[in-house]
C-alpha cells in the first residue's frame, strides 16, 4: 500500500489516509485497533470492494486494478466474521470453494477442521438450512476455514474470524490458522490482542493512520498506544 487514502462516499473524513505497508510474501501480519480504525476498509481495498482515492494498492509489484476480478478472486481466500452458509447441504457449503472436489477431499477437509461430526448420518447432503441455522457460531467459522482450505489460494485474509467465539473455540480455530496457513501471505484483522506474538507484524491503526508497527514483543518493549491496550486485557 502505497500512501493509500479512502474515504467513503458523503464522509467528511478519510477512513484509510496515507498508509503505506509492505508485505512480503509468505509473512503473516495482524492489523489490530479499535472500531473504527479503519481495519475492515483496509481489506476492502485489498479486495477491491473500494478502491483508493489517492495512492496505490500493488499486489506482486503491479497495481491492483490492472488484476482481473478472476485473478484477484484465485489469488485471495477469505475469512470473515459473518460466514455466509447457502441454503443446501453440506457438499454445497464445501464445493463452493473447489466446485472439483472428490467427496473424499471434502470429509478430509472437514475432518482438519474439526468438523468430522457433520460427515455423519446424511453426510454431504446433510441439508444446512437457511444460513446454516443447524450450526453454531464456531462449526460456520470452521466452514469458512475448510473453504480457504479448499480454495488454497496464497493470500488469506480474515476479518475478526473470532469474534463472538468463547476461548476454547477460539484457541482452537487459531491454533488452526497456525498449522494449516504456514507458508502463505496472512492478514489477520481483530481487536483481540490473543495469539498476535506467532505473527511476523503487528500494525495497530488508529484514525485510519499506522500508529505502530512492529512485532508483538518489540511494541510491548516500546511501551507505546500498543502497550497500553494490551495492559487492559
Amino acid at each position: 500500500m502505497n500512501n493509500a487514502t479512502f474515504r467513503y462516499p458523503d464522509a467528511n473524513q478519510p477512513a484509510l489516509r496515507e498508509l503505506n505497508l509492505d508485505i512480503p510474501a509468505g509473512h503473516k501480519l495482524a492489523v489490530v485497533g479499535q472500531t473504527g480504525s479503519g481495519k475492515s476498509t483496509l481489506l476492502q481495498l485489498i479486495t477491491r470492494y473500494w478502491d483508493v482515492n489517492e495512492g496505490s494498492v500493488e499486489l506482486a509489484g503491479r497495481d491492483i486494478r490492472s488484476w482481473s476480478e478472476a485473478q484477484l478472486r484465485q489469488s485471495t481466500s477469505i475469512v470473515s466474521q459473518k460466514v455466509d452458509i447457502l441454503n443446501g447441504t453440506l457438499r454445497d457449503n464445501l464445493s463452493m470453494a473447489k466446485p472439483d472436489a472428490s467427496d473424499e477431499e471434502l470429509a478430509q477437509v472437514l475432518a482438519q477442521v474439526g468438523l468430522e461430526h457433520l460427515n455423519q448420518d446424511s453426510g454431504l447432503d446433510a441439508w444446512l438450512g437457511e444460513g446454516g441455522r443447524q450450526l453454531s457460531g464456531g462449526e460456520k467459522r470452521r466452514v469458512g476455514i475448510a473453504r480457504a482450505l479448499l480454495h488454497d489460494a496464497p493470500i488469506l485474509l480474515l476479518d475478526e474470524p473470532t469474534e463472538g467465539l468463547d476461548k476454547k473455540t477460539e484457541q482452537q480455530i487459531m491454533s488452526l490458522f497456525e498449522s494449516k496457513f504456514a507458508g502463505k501471505t496472512v492478514i489477520f484483522i481483530t481487536h483481540r490482542l490473543v495469539n498476535l506474538d506467532t505473527f511476523d507484524k503487528v500494525c495497530l491503526l488508529e484514525d485510519g493512520e499506522v500508529l505502530e508497527l512492529g512485532h508483538h514483543d518489540e511494541l510491548l518493549a516500546a511501551q507505546g498506544r500498543y502497550f497500553e491496550l494490551h495492559q487492559t486485557l
